[in-house]
């Protein structure tokens, strides 16, 4: 079985990538990325991701890089915006439950579709690349092991 993966570099380059298997998608994913490419567009409200992933997620399978900013912030360059890492403890009341998070997101601005901006307080818009909340670990988004 041939799997076909459809890429855009960080230049607007694409590139199709043609695999023996589905199991050398996630390496090639990463191979790639790390480069720069990654393969469609970020999904409105961001990647939902296990929260037990977020300290080793491998960014490179989206195309992103980490990187700590001026103000010792941890932040994510990907498809050519960057995202900061906002933590959100956990929710318990009668109105709302919700399990801790990391958000990486960033504020949206005037060029980005209403559909992919979620409300914030006031008048603020943000743009979420990943949330990572509730769910169970996935190795496959792990950075693979160094040698």
């Amino acid at each position: 079985m041939t799997v076909q993966l459809h890429m855009k570099g960080p230049l607007g380059e694409e590139v199709t990538i043609n695999l023996d298997s589905g199991k050398d998608l996630y390496p090639t994913l990463s191979k790639w990325g790390a480069r720069g490419f990654y393969s469609g567009a970020v999904p409105a409200g961001g990647y939902q991701l296990p929260f037990e992933n977020e300290h080793d997620f491998n960014w490179a399978l989206i195309g992103g890089r980490t990187f700590t900013n001026g103000d010792g912030e941890v932040c994510v360059f990907c498809q050519g915006h960057v995202y900061k890492r906002r933590e959100f403890e956990a929710v318990d009341s009668r109105k709302l439950t919700m399990p801790a998070a990391v958000k990486y997101s960033r504020g949206a601005k005037p060029a980005d579709p209403p559909h992919i901006r979620e409300k914030g307080d006031g008048d603020i818009e943000y743009v979420s690349l990943a949330v990572f909340r509730g769910g169970r670990r996935n190795e496959a988004f792990a950075l693979p092991p160094r040698e």
